[in-house]
This record gives C-alpha cells, structure tokens and sequence, in this order.
C-alpha cells in the first residue's frame, strides 16, 4: 500500500512539472524598454499601457526598434511608434519608416509612409509594408520599389525575403536598367545574382531590341537570358523565335532549340530550323534540322528545305545572301525544283542551284549543270542554264517539246516563258499542232538558235548558225529520234506540295551519253 502511494504521488509531481515546463516553452517574449526620455503610465492612458517620449529603444528578443515616441501595451507586447522608426534584424536588415504597429505575439511589423528596407546594398522603399520577423519576409500591396546595383524594380505586390536574397514582384512590374528596361506581370529577383526570373508575360526592350517571353530568366549582370515560352527577341529587321532560347546580349548572339524562326521583316523571308543560332551584331545567322526557308512572292510563298541553310552578311554593300547546303528541295504553286546547293543573293535578287539542278516552271523542267534565276519586284523575270542545258515541256502524255544546248537564257513574262535563246550546239523537237491535233514533229539543230512561244507553245525557230531540221509523221519515228539524247522525265520526283520538300527521294543519274528516262524505274526510289 505504501509502496502504490509514493508512485501516484510521483505520477503528481510529474505532471505538474509537465504542465510547468509546457506554460514556460509556450510563453511569449515581452517587449522590453531599454531606453526612454520620459516615461508615463498613468491610469488615463488605460490598464497596462506605458508613454513612452524621446530616444524610445525598445527589444524583442533579437529585434531592436528606435522612434521619437511610442505607447507600449504591456500586457499583449503591442506597439504604437511614432516618427524615425529604425528596426534592426538580426543586425543585418534595417527597417525605416513613420508609423509602426507591432504585434509583439505575432512578430509581425506594419510600417507606414516613407517606408525603407536596407540590406547591404538592396533597398525597398514603399508607404505600406508588413513585416513577418518569424518568416522573415516584408511584403507591399501598394506599390514598391528596389534598388539593387544598376537595377531599379517597381510593382504594385511585392514579398521580400532577405535571407533568401529574392524579391517576388506581381502586377505591372517594371525594372529599370541603364541598358533596357523589362515590363512584366510577375518577375522573381535574386538580390545577390542579380537574375531576374521570369514567371509571366515580360518585355525586355532596349534601343537595338524586344525581347518577349512568358518563362525563363534574365541575368541582368551578365546580360544572359534563357527564354522558353512563347518567346522571342525582335531586331530592327529580324525576329528570332523558338521554343527555347539561350540569349547573350553582349555578343548579340541568339541560340535556340525546336521550333527555330528567323523572320527577316525587310525581305519578307523566314528561315526556321530545329536548331539554330543568330547573332544580330554580325548579323550572320544558321538554321539546320529540318531546316526551310520561306520567302513571299506577290501572293506565295515559296518553301526551300536543305541540310542547313546560312544568313551571310554584305556588310559593305548593306546586303546578304542565303546559302543552302545539300539536298536542296523548293515548292512554289509555279515553280518546284531540288539540287545540291543554292545561294540566294539578295543584291540582284538571283537564285543560283548548283550540280545539276532541276527545275519545273510554268509546265517546263529545267535542267543543267548550274541554273540562275532573276527576279525583279518579287516576280521571276529570267532563267540562265549553264552547261548541259535542256528544257522538256510535255505536249501530252505522248510528247514532249525539247530544246537541248550547251548554254540557254530563258525570258519570262506575266509568269510565261516567253522565248529561249541557246547559245551552242542547239538542238530543238516538238510538235506543231492545227486545231488542237499533232501534225508531226519537227527537228532542228543549230548552233545558236532562239525559240518564240506564246501560250506554251512554240511559234517560231530562229536558228542563225549551220541550221538543219526536218518535219516527220509523229507515230513513224522510233523513240531515239523524238527524244534528244540525255532525255529525262522527272515528273514523279517533282514536289507536289510545300510537305514534299522534306520526303527523301533518290535523284536518277543525269548522264548524257545515256537515255535514263527508260531505264529510271520511280517508284522504287521513293522512301
């Protein structure tokens, strides 16, 4: 019995102490005075409160507040400060202003009017701040603004998280840069890094560029940015778009992965890629993996697709040229064509396809070992054949009209060729028609020669050197005699729309001293 007694009155005193010791944890630190020029607590100022007037220092626990006067209610450590507020955090952050109202249980500091929070070189001024000494974050909801090194940032909302060195600013934010300034809906700023990430639509405009973006950041130390939605960087005369963009203002260079769009707004002109990279002071520019190329005439727009295609700056003549590199492909609604390489010059507006290029414009195919062609206002105006050059325009699904030389300038009008001057070992078949029917084929050869068409059809034969021809039955010649030799058909390799240009197909052998039409089987080519 006596032994059961001493363990319950131990159980006791256990719990007592118990509950002692939980009052003690749980019980809140009182605001102290620790210095004052006058002090007053009479009963007229109500049950526990104290006036406190003149080089007012109060403390709570690691928190020390100055002001000209305050009144301290003792009981809920609530402060009433009035005039020079001075806070002092942890000794590294100051908090100024000319009201405070401190709620002591909750450590939470509302400072009013002229409003300054100073950590080394970081300053936020505002007229309306609260301050979570337990969080240690200040935030406003009435407008703000910081200072950090060359930046100067204002918002409508903003939350200060000194130990983390981060501001987060939301709603017309605006940050102010001797070089550009950034306008965005929500922005979070490293103090220290001085990296501006980017949480919303944002603006970053400059007097050499825009950029756009709504994800990424901004590294407004070391002029950085990496931009991922919907973003873009607009120049004087380009716009570089893409998925992802790596940005260096320094060097002008514009780096970006998937979804690559250069637009060059002056020569309404679009180069895209899935990797690519402008550089806006050299203005030099690359696109490759799936790499096209756009470009508007009058009312189309011709689709080019290659290896990789290059933006190469004149810079003395103002100009540029586009270069393409290898397994070249185009569409246009009037004009298709594939060969290894091409140079656009924008100098004289001339497109240059090199090793055996083949062309199809206006019903014709093109073919030579270089072709050129010339435009003037956006609309195709001449075509040079360089070397092996032959043109096969189908009659019908019969016959097809040729005219074969060593070199050939073709001259177009209103989108028609409109004649053909060859100049060296011309040789010429077609078929002369009365009322729609075929009524032989003529065959003539000269060295030099110019042929008139209208309507695609040829009207007359101009042949000034050494000439021949004859006139046959069209159904009583073999087929080496109403094909020239080096014939081709390459109809079923032709782009059929601007999607073509990306399917891979074999190009048949252009071989002169063969005739590749009847060996060439297509089908078995395409992949």
């Amino acid at each position: 019995m006596h032994f059961k007694l001493v363990i319950f009155l131990s159980l006791i005193c256990f719990t007592i102490n118990g509950q002692e010791q939980v009052s003690q944890s749980t019980k809140k630190a009182k605001v102290n005075i620790k210095k004052a020029d006058y002090l007053d607590q009479r009963d007229y100022l109500g049950e526990g409160v104290k006036l406190l007037i003149g080089n007012v220092k109060l403390q709570h626990e690691n928190t020390i507040m100055f002001c000209d006067s305050a009144y301290l209610y003792s009981d809920s450590s609530y402060v009433e400060a009035f005039d020079n507020i001075h806070i002092i955090q942890n000794d590294s952050i100051h908090l100024y202003g000319d009201l405070l109202l401190y709620e002591g249980n909750n450590n939470l500091a509302k400072v009013r009017e002229n409003v300054k929070i100073i950590k080394k070189d970081v300053t936020l001024t505002t007229d309306f701040l609260d301050y979570d000494r337990i969080k240690n974050v200040g935030y406003y909801y009435n407008g703000g603004e910081v200072v950090s090194g060359e930046n100067t940032l204002i918002s409508d909302w903003g939350y200060y998280y000194p130990d983390y060195n981060e501001v987060h600013f939301k709603d017309s934010v605006v940050v102010n840069n001797p070089q550009y300034s950034i306008f965005s809906d929500t922005l979070k700023y490293n103090t220290v890094t001085e990296i501006a990430n980017i949480l919303g639509p944002t603006f970053i405009i400059s007097d050499d560029n825009l950029i756009y973006s709504e994800d990424g950041y901004y590294d407004t130390m070391n002029d950085k940015a990496k931009l991922q939605r919907n973003s873009y960087v607009q120049g004087k005369e380009q716009v570089l778009k893409g998925d992802t963009i790596y940005y260096d203002r320094k060097i002008g260079l514009g780096e970006v992965f998937y979804n690559m769009e250069l637009h060059d707004t002056t020569n309404h002109m679009i180069i895209a890629g899935d990797y690519g990279y402008y550089n806006e002071l050299s203005k030099y520019g690359l696109a490759t993996k799936k790499a096209q190329l756009m470009q508007i005439h009058q009312k189309d727009t011709l689709y080019l697709h290659a290896d990789t295609l290059q933006l190469i700056p004149l810079i003395e003549e103002d100009s540029r040229m586009v270069k393409a590199f290898y397994n070249v492909k185009f569409f246009r609604k009037d004009l298709q064509g594939r060969c290894d390489s091409m140079v656009y010059d924008f100098r004289d507006s001339t497109n240059t396809f090199y090793n055996n290029p083949v062309i199809w414009a206006m019903d014709n195919q093109l073919t030579a070992q270089t072709i050129k062609l010339y435009s003037k206002n956006q609309a195709l105006y001449k075509a040079e054949m360089i070397n092996s050059a032959f043109v096969v325009a189908p009659e019908d699904s019969l016959f097809f009209n040729q005219v074969k030389g060593r070199n050939m300038t073709g001259y177009i009008r209103n989108n028609e060729l409109y004649k053909i001057d060859v100049d060296g070992n011309g040789q010429t078949i077609y078929y002369p028609k009365d009322n729609e029917f075929v009524i032989g084929v003529n065959r003539a050869e000269s060295s030099n020669l110019t042929i008139n068409l209208k309507n695609r059809q040829i009207t007359g034969i101009k042949m000034r050197v050494d000439p021949n021809g004859n006139m046959n039955p069209p159904f009583l010649l073999p087929t080496e005699d109403v094909r020239l030799k080096g014939f081709i058909w390459l109809e079923e390799i032709r782009p059929k729309n601007r999607w073509d240009i990306f399917k891979h197909t074999e190009m048949p052998s252009m071989d002169e001293t063969t005739s590749a039409y009847d060996d060439y089987k297509f089908g078995d080519n395409d992949k």
